[in-house]
């Protein structure tokens, strides 16, 4: 069964390429991953697994690394 992955991003604040990015690096790294960008606002970088947040810029006052967005893939993968 694929991981869906979301990246909410904001748009206006020029977030499209870091999103883009760390898209390429998920589908690089995996091969039973759907990725799906999704256009926001007011300054949003949103990861969400399977419908679970797992890293807000809001709340963390930063930018996900890609390695750890991949090591929570990684987590979610040995789990099931």
């Amino acid at each position: 069964m694929p991981t869906n992955v979301k990246i909410v991003y904001c748009r206006p604040c020029g977030f499209l390429d870091r999103a883009l990015n760390l898209a390429r690096d998920l589908l690089s790294y995996y091969e039973g991953v759907n990725v799906e960008l999704e256009q926001g606002k007011n300054g949003i970088f949103d990861v969400y697994v399977d419908g679970q947040l797992i890293f807000s810029r809001f709340k963390e006052k930063r930018f996900p690394d890609s390695q750890e967005i991949l090591k929570e893939l990684s987590k979610k993968a040995t789990a099931q």
